[in-house]
């Protein structure tokens, strides 16, 4: 591939084969009106004419199963393309508006694409195809000179579409920014509902979205107006062909050769028919323009640089080091080291950098300045594997997906033993929850964990943690929600284990039992080098 941002190359190859397929189907098409007009005008047996339409059916019929199953295909390369975009993105890069754009493209842009196979190269490639094809055969029906003014008319009459596709392509921009903010609304309302419900009446919370909402009306609004005048140009585009040739042979006196002038008219109404369907491409068009900016945005998310295939290094040891480290905003200058199997207690005011600070050690970033090392090599020097198999990390709000509880825990070590997944889950606290269904660790915990309690599924969270067995374990608030003996408890099973403990939390450092403390400055007091 030539970018990141292109089509994959099989993509690209199953598309030609369809476009050749279709360029073959139209010019299969346009034979059968030329053999049916010179059958009408010489008087002709129908032999032919049904020979060479069976061989066009067939021939569409072919590619449009090739198409579909081209477009199947397209749709799943760009799934895997796109789910390998967001993988190695910069978590930073996952903010609201692009949240609402990987929507757009994964919910609307991939499975338009999924139809451009079978159904818009159908009518890019033939509405053009058989009017061209279709001149020629009145070139050898009636004539260069009537074939040329059916070539006036259809340019006439294309010309005339492609204003009226440009009138609607303007109009039809709006539509698809307002359809863009109403999805990045709606995430909101859905994301912050809680917060939405209680800072406000749900009717002033719901006019946030229903005025989004009414910018989409507006602007679909405006798209249906621009869209009638649009359409009668389009009628009278489509008729301006037969309009002619039948003017013409009505001046000319066309008409004393019956046949003749029949086949002419035929082959006037379907050269002029296609136009009609590029006007209706328009918004199409527009539309995939659309969705395949919004993939290409997607798929050219910012990421990382990853070390070449065998050129990572191996980390000695699991000793973490932090040199000349700064991440503005959040986190200013700073330099810690953090001796392997010990213990620290990540301090600071809200809005000090802490969080950063543990994104910039898993690497979930990288700093503005400075150098984050694991055994002594630089993060960027390691590939994610590497890094992802020492470290294991819990945040305040767990993730738990839909399936079982040992299914959850399982994900921190795919080949543990059942064994592995009741001792992890025993460490953090989750006995009684195992000892409340006959199913025990094979219970499920409903759709994303909604069976569990906040607690319960921050100690599932712990448990998957402490089954993976790194040698790093960071935890982020990962017990705001459990009660004081919990807690405790969990701690204790947690420092018994020889690894190195990062903890940042609000309540009592004391129970995770500190050897180092990290303490962060507050912005408002962070010195910059030459102050």
């Amino acid at each position: 591939m030539t970018t990141e941002a292109s089509l994959p190359d099989v993509s690209r190859r199953r598309l030609i084969a369809t476009g050749t397929g279709w360029v073959i189907a139209a010019l299969a098409e346009a034979a059968v009106y030329l053999v049916l007009a010179l059958s009408i005008a010489h008087d002709a047996p129908p032999w032919a004419v049904l020979a060479m339409a069976t061989l066009s059916l067939l021939v569409t019929v072919l590619v449009s199963r090739a198409g579909y199953l081209t477009g199947a295909r397209l749709a799943g390369d760009l799934y895997a393309q796109i789910g390998q975009a967001l993988a190695r993105a910069k978590l930073s890069w996952f903010t609201a508006a692009h949240r609402a754009l990987i929507t757009d493209a994964a919910g609307r842009g991939v499975p338009m694409m999924m139809g451009i196979p079978a159904h818009h190269l159908q009518t890019f490639i033939m509405a053009p195809l058989v009017p061209v094809a279709t001149v020629i055969a009145v070139a050898l029906v009636g004539g260069a000179h009537v074939a040329a003014l059916l070539a006036v008319l259809l340019a006439a009459a294309l010309g005339a579409q492609f204003l009226a596709q440009r009138l609607l392509a303007d109009a039809d921009r709006q539509r698809q920014e307002s359809e863009h903010a109403v999805t990045e609304a709606t995430i909101e309302l859905v994301t912050h509902r809680e917060l939405l419900r209680t800072a406000a009446p749900v009717s002033q919370v719901l006019a946030r979205v229903e005025r989004v909402w009414s910018s989409q009306e507006a602007a679909m609004a405006h798209t249906n107006r621009v869209a009638a005048p649009a359409t009668v140009v389009s009628i009278l585009a489509s008729v301006a062909p037969l309009a002619g040739i039948l003017f013409y042979l009505l001046g000319s006196n066309g008409f004393n050769d019956p046949a003749a002038a029949l086949a002419l008219l035929v082959l006037a109404v379907r050269a002029g028919a296609p136009l009609d369907d590029l006007a209706l491409a328009g918004v199409a068009v527009s539309d995939i323009r659309a969705n395949t900016s919004a993939y290409r945005a997607v798929v050219s998310a910012p990421g990382l640089p990853t070390p070449p295939d065998g050129t990572a290094f191996i980390p000695d040891g699991h000793r973490m080091e932090l040199v000349g480290v700064s991440a503005p905003p959040a986190l200013g200058q700073m330099s810690a080291t953090i001796p392997e199997n010990t213990r620290v207690h990540v301090s600071g005011p809200t809005g000090a950098g802490k969080s950063t600070l543990l994104g910039l050690l898993m690497r979930f970033d990288d700093p503005a300045t400075g150098t984050v090392l694991l055994g002594g090599v630089p993060l960027p020097c390691l590939g994610e594997d590497e890094i992802a198999s020492r470290i294991a990390y819990v945040l305040q709000e767990p993730v738990v997906f839909t399936g079982s509880l040992a299914d959850n825990i399982r994900l921190g070590r795919p080949g543990c033993t059942e064994a592995d997944i009741v001792d992890a889950a025993h460490a953090a606290g989750l006995e009684d929850l195992l000892a409340s269904d006959p199913l025990g660790i094979r219970q499920e915990v409903g759709p994303h964990g909604s069976a569990l309690s906040g607690g319960e599924q921050q100690r599932v969270a712990l448990a998957r943690a402490m089954v993976k067995r790194a040698p790093v374990l960071i935890l982020d608030e990962a017990t705001s929600a459990l009660d004081e003996k919990t807690e405790q408890r969990v701690a204790e099973a947690i420092t018994s284990l020889a690894r190195t403990l990062v903890v940042v939390t609000h309540r009592n450092p004391g129970i995770w039992r500190p050897d180092h403390v990290i303490e962060l400055p507050s912005p408002r007091v962070r010195h910059h080098p030459g102050d």
